[in-house]
């Protein structure tokens, strides 16, 4: 009887094709974690826009500046992050994967997504700025809009 030594040609194409859909599975597994985290950090973006302008109305209406309550509703949303979102234009609309960008005219912050497939559907997110007015017409606040 021959002694064999190491794996056979069958053993082998098995273990290659273990390993195969073994890394099938770990990709997919990896482009579905990729999508959420660009889910996650388009949501704690917008997020902390939004706590950036309640944080400012609320510093003016401490002060009893409630008068310049419109001047935040007339800044760019952007202005309230501590910093600009990684791939910010300064173009008013965003023209690559992964980009932010606000439009001044439209008043719409938009961006659009690295991955299509973290937001079916969605080619580009956008929200819109709008000022909050009292029955009197004075602005009281401000706040961004989901459009999509």
């Amino acid at each position: 009887m021959k002694l064999q030594r190491g794996a056979s040609k069958f053993e082998f194409a098995v273990t290659v094709a273990i390993f195969g859909v073994l890394a099938t599975a770990l990709l997919v597994r990896l482009n579905a974690i990729q999508a959420e985290t660009e889910r996650t950090e388009v949501n704690l973006t917008v997020r902390n826009i939004r706590v950036g302008i309640q944080l400012a109305i609320g510093e003016r209406i401490m002060r009893g500046e409630e008068e310049r309550i419109i001047e935040v509703a007339q800044a760019s949303p952007i202005d309230f992050l501590g910093h600009r979102p990684r791939g910010f234009s300064d173009g008013r609309t965003a023209e690559v994967s992964g980009q932010w960008a606000y439009d001044p005219v439209r008043r719409e912050l938009s961006y659009l997504p690295r991955l299509p497939e973290a937001f079916p559907g969605a080619t580009e997110l956008r929200w819109r700025y709008v000022a909050r007015f009292d029955s009197s017409g004075r602005t009281v606040g401000a706040s961004l809009v989901g459009l999509n």
